[in-house]
């Protein structure tokens, strides 16, 4: 991986990408469906939800989920070539093709499931939650996750490295979460203090498009920017279009087929990819001083 040598900007997401837990989701649907009519329909949503993110079913993780027709399509080279149900059972044939396969991916009745947040965001459009119970599900779930019993755990190695992680120009956080609670998380895994510039409610995929944007203004070239995220949809996208790198880390199986610079699993090798960054880097910046 000898491009590493030519990172000078790294942006991080935050949520699935520096912590990984999904313990959360059970909670936040039980939060979302609670009070209203469906629910009984908890468990049953919950063990779904648990279902595809196992990989062992038709819907995975980077299909999208068509919010009016409650029907999951599954894209190839920027068209979609088949469909689900929301039970898994497949849609082909001449009627599908000729509804959805031009269909833009930016159409805005499109949801990218491209991890658990974006499961549950089905989940509400399924069962026609209010947006104000959506939100109310959601802060509750962000206020738990920071205290005792729900606290997810810190990789302390891992933001260890992302600090000693000197030999880049700029080191970056975007997330989509609302301000609070994004601060909220950085102060709880102590780590805010690491990053040259952060943004919540960073308006992914878009947010991080200007943003690559205004790198290139200031002289930065693509294959100088990596990115690194969870949801390919929010974080890789944008940057692979642009020219720069992309680096997707989720121990989820995946059916979005779009090809990664790398692709990791676990935080682990997320440390180890700092390292050898910070490695690569330091061996041009000693050749060229």
């Amino acid at each position: 991986m000898e491009w590493l040598s030519d990172i000078k900007v790294v942006i991080f997401d935050m949520d699935g990408t520096l912590y990984q837990e999904d313990t959360f989701m059970d909670r936040y649907i039980r939060y979302l469906l609670e009070g209203t009519e469906h629910e009984e329909k908890v468990e049953a949503a919950i063990a779904a939800s648990r279902n595809l993110l196992s990989g062992n079913y038709p819907i995975k993780l980077g299909h999208f989920y068509h919010k009016l027709d409650g029907l999951v399509l599954v894209q190839h080279a920027g068209s979609f070539i088949q469909g689900f149900t929301p039970e898994g059972i497949p849609l082909e044939g001449h009627e599908f093709a000729e509804k959805y396969r031009f269909l833009s991916l930016y159409d805005s009745n499109l949801i990218y499931m491209g991890d658990p947040w974006g499961v549950v965001g089905t989940i509400r459009h399924t069962y026609k939650i209010s947006e104000e119970k959506m939100k109310a599900a959601f802060e509750r779930v962000r206020e738990e996750m920071v205290l005792e019993p729900y606290q997810f755990e810190l990789h302390k190695d891992l933001f260890l490295t992302i600090q000693n992680l000197t030999a880049v120009d700029k080191k970056i956080l975007m997330t989509n979460t609302y301000e609070k609670s994004g601060i909220e998380f950085l102060h709880y895994m102590q780590i805010h203090h690491m990053f040259d510039e952060i943004y919540c409610g960073a308006d992914k995929p878009f947010g991080i498009k200007k943003f690559i944007e205004s790198l290139l203004e200031q002289g930065y070239h693509p294959h100088e920017i990596l990115s690194i995220g969870d949801n390919p949809w929010n974080d890789l996208y944008p940057v692979k279009q642009i020219g720069g790198r992309t680096c997707f880390i989720t121990p989820y199986q995946t059916g979005d087929e779009k090809q990664w610079d790398l692709h990791l699993h676990a935080l682990d090798e997320l440390m180890q990819l700092m390292q050898a960054i910070q490695e690569h880097r330091q061996v041009v910046t000693s050749y060229t001083s």
